[in-house]
């Protein structure tokens, strides 16, 4: 006679196979959090949220440094032809200011 133990009903399988489909799901999900970790440069017990934060923190002051050198150096590129024109202009007008005070002390 056969055992009762030897016969697996379809209910069993069924049972089986859903464990071992669940157990290979959790495996797979623990081995691609694992690598997502690293390819993040992190231990696998490190706290995501945070570091996520940290590195937003970090990349948007990079991010604000380089948009402010950028303004700057526009600005020095853009003043500097007007600062050059101004200079021009005020030393003409020291010329026209000498002629004019020349001729009113010949006029004296």
């Amino acid at each position: 006679m056969s055992d009762d133990k030897d016969k697996r009903t379809p209910l069993v399988a069924l049972r089986e196979a859903w464990l071992t489909l669940t157990g290979a799901i959790s495996s797979a999900e623990s081995e691609v959090q694992k690598r997502f970790y690293e390819s993040l440069g992190l231990e696998p017990d490190a706290n995501l949220a945070a570091e996520l934060m940290s590195r937003v923190k970090k990349n948007r002051e990079e991010f604000e440094r380089k948009i402010d050198e950028g303004v700057k150096a526009t600005l020095a590129a853009v003043r500097a032809p007007i600062d050059k024109e101004l200079a021009s202009i005020k030393a003409r007008v020291e010329k026209l200011q000498e002629k004019i005070d020349e001729k009113l002390k010949k006029k004296d």
